[in-house]
């Protein structure tokens, strides 16, 4: 949800310490999931110019406009918290950054990730191996179920003093990671992995199309 500042002619109104916490914890988590992603795409991106699978770049990512009766949000203090952690696009990449609400606009699943040419010979053990080094406990693996193939594994990172459940999926065309808003309620991770399968089915799409 986008916050309002008030017009400068507006008496100064400190920020209570509530709403403080909730946009540190919103930038924070933006940041760990642009960095969840950054942190696989400087691996992948140097092999993407050295050749590999045939199938390597042959889809791409779309969002669509809506998923599970969430729109699509494309912009706000979310997106930009995201892109901030992404940093720099890695050459031969197009990143995603964005965000899907409910019909009051409260951010329900955030994604993060890029479109590019991967060559990684096994996406899987990639991800269980980053996901343990970002603090994740008990990484579990789900099979993506998708024509791209790859992998996905998903767990909980504590970000501050909340937890962050994510899934992130990965193949020859695409990086992606996918979160619950670390304010929100807590999902199972059964859940978002299924939720997770259901988006990449949507969003990832031949990059001829």
């Amino acid at each position: 949800m986008n916050e309002i500042t008030p017009p400068a002619t507006f008496p100064y109104q400190p920020i209570s310490p509530a709403r403080r916490k909730r946009k540190q914890v919103l930038g924070a988590a933006g940041t760990v999931l642009g960095l969840a992603a950054g942190a696989f795409l400087g691996k992948w991106a140097v092999h993407a110019a050295l050749g590999g699978p045939e199938d390597a770049g042959r889809y791409k990512l779309v969002p669509p406009a809506s998923f599970q009766g969430l729109a699509l949000q494309e912009s706000g203090p979310r997106v930009d918290a995201i892109k901030q952690g992404q940093g720099t696009p890695k050459k031969g990449t197009t990143p995603v950054a964005v965000v899907y609400a409910d019909p009051s606009g409260t951010a329900q699943l955030v994604v993060s990730g890029a479109a590019g040419t991967f060559t990684d010979d096994d996406p899987g053990a990639a991800l269980t191996r980053g996901l343990h080094d970002m603090g994740v406990n008990g990484a579990v693996t789900e099979d993506s179920g998708a024509p791209a193939g790859g992998a996905m594994r998903c767990g909980t990172v504590p970000v501050g003093a909340e937890q962050l459940t994510m899934c992130m999926w990965a193949d020859h065309s695409s990086l992606v990671t996918v979160t619950v808003p670390v304010e929100n309620k807590p999902v199972a991770l059964d859940a978002l992995a299924a939720q997770t399968r259901a988006l990449r089915g949507a969003m990832e799409v031949p990059a001829g199309s």
